[in-house]
């Protein structure tokens, strides 16, 4: 149950903020850039001569340009396309955490349960019906003492005291303040401001969190699928609205790798690139997390409308090659309504669907224990412990037993650990562009061996 004094506090809290948008919000506005690869014998001060350039890739020869204004990246965009020795120029594409659907606020969450002989004893286990559906409970049976693992959350950052997750978290790498600019939130009319540096302004991110992370077995509020083996290493690449661009999560997947991660979870994404074409400097950025062995788990997007025959793509990263592409299920394994599918879609894991009031199912995990933007718009009604739904949800669902997979055998590939998932999914009816192989199912995948099959 929430404590009584939070839940009086977000009372009194809710009442003095002023309905629908902030009054202001203060964040970095993007200049003119360009992400360019080149040819290995390419000459970078000859090419860019007479304008800033970074390397943000070196490995692979990708730079960012900076340019004074539209005309000028325009007009260096059309110059650069047409060269020999440049691979691609595209621009800096911009990517933005999916929207939130409304939900009320919790109910008192222990009444009409007995958590006696249900494993673990956090106390709203028993709502957390996404575990049950992937079979967590003979997963975590099987499961011995094993050395720790890392995951990467690529997202929104995270609530670092937060009390169910501050035990797994390593120190949270915020590339949105070093590099994206501030991220404040001003409601005058309330006379409150929120400078969100180094902690998660949205929400999102402690949400896709405590799903992969939330401590299990302390007697407090949710469990997470990972359990005590787990480090979560949480990357802060959007501002309190979700939005970011290509040259932020670039350096998120460096700053991953340089931490030696296992598993990175991107509960992002975009359909429309800009610039008319599929983003190659994030692409890159990604192989290059894959050559390192670290399994990339990405969402499929929540565009669509099944209901009216409206099934859009996957979208990306999660469309790149070797990310593993999470759609959404209900409760009751079917697909969900709003999840995109496509040729490249892998998995469905829990993403929840509709309002509890209605008898819909979403997912609940961890908030943030302080009003994040998400809160503050009236989209999320509670703190520390919230219900949203989406594949931003499923995603770290795989992500959880990923590394798993990868802390019971840590010599397997990322594409041994894709194989792996995708076949022990269930039900085996193979696949098909709606529910990719199937429904994750945590407990076959730690107890299969035959990861070798080709997909």
């Amino acid at each position: 149950m929430l404590p009584a004094a939070m839940l009086a506090g977000l009372a009194i809290l809710t009442g003095c903020l002023p309905p629908g948008m902030p009054d202001q919000i203060t964040t970095a506005s993007d200049s003119h850039r360009l992400l360019v690869g080149l040819t290995a014998q390419a000459s970078p001060a000859q090419r860019f001569k007479g304008v800033q350039a970074q390397a943000l890739l070196p490995e692979r020869h990708v730079y960012q340009l900076s340019l004074p204004n539209a005309a000028s990246a325009a007009a260096w965009l059309q110059r650069l396309q047409q060269q020999a020795d440049v691979r691609f120029a595209e621009t800096d594409q911009s990517w933005q955490l999916p929207e939130l659907r409304p939900e009320p606020a919790l109910p008192d969450l222990q009444a009409g349960f007995s958590l006696q002989n249900i494993p673990p004893n956090d106390p709203e286990y028993a709502l957390q019906w996404n575990l049950q559906l992937i079979d967590m409970e003979a997963a975590w049976a099987r499961r011995s003492e094993a050395p720790e693992v890392t995951v990467a959350v690529i997202d929104s950052g995270v609530d670092p005291e937060h009390p169910d997750l501050a035990p797994h978290l390593l120190p949270l790498e915020d590339v949105w303040g070093e590099l994206g600019g501030e991220d404040i939130l001003v409601a005058r009319r309330a006379g409150l401001r929120f400078d969100y540096r180094g902690r998660d302004g949205n929400g999102h991110g402690t949400h896709v969190a405590g799903i992969i992370a939330a401590v299990s077995n302390n007697a407090e509020g949710i469990a997470g699928i990972a359990g005590g083996g787990v480090r979560l290493l949480p990357i802060k690449v959007t501002n309190l609205t979700g939005t970011t661009n290509s040259r932020l999560l670039i350096e998120a997947l460096r700053r991953a790798i340089a931490q030696k991660a296992d598993v990175i979870n991107m509960s992002i994404g975009t359909l429309n690139p800009e610039f008319g074409g599929v983003p190659r400097a994030l692409r890159e950025a990604i192989e290059l997390a894959q050559a390192e062995g670290i399994v990339v788990v990405a969402a499929s997007g929540n565009e669509s409308d099944r209901r009216n025959r409206e099934v859009l793509g996957v979208t990306l990263p999660a469309a790149y090659p070797g990310v593993i592409a999470v759609g959404a299920a209900t409760a009751e394994g079917t697909v969900a309504n709003y999840s995109n599918g496509g040729p490249e879609l892998d998995l469905l894991a829990p993403g929840g669907e509709g309002n509890i009031r209605f008898g819909g199912q979403p997912v609940l995990s961890t908030w943030t224990s302080y009003p994040s933007f998400e809160y503050l718009q009236g989209r999320v009604r509670t703190l520390s412990y919230a219900y949203t739904t989406g594949t931003s949800m499923a995603a770290p669902h795989v992500s959880a037993v990923a590394a798993l997979l990868k802390a019971q055998e840590p010599d397997l590939s990322p594409a041994q650990i894709r194989a792996r998932l995708i076949a022990t999914a269930t039900p085996p009816e193979g696949k098909n562009d709606d529910k990719g192989y199937g429904l994750l199912n945590a407990a076959r995948a730690l107890q299969f061996t035959d990861h070798d099959a080709l997909f």
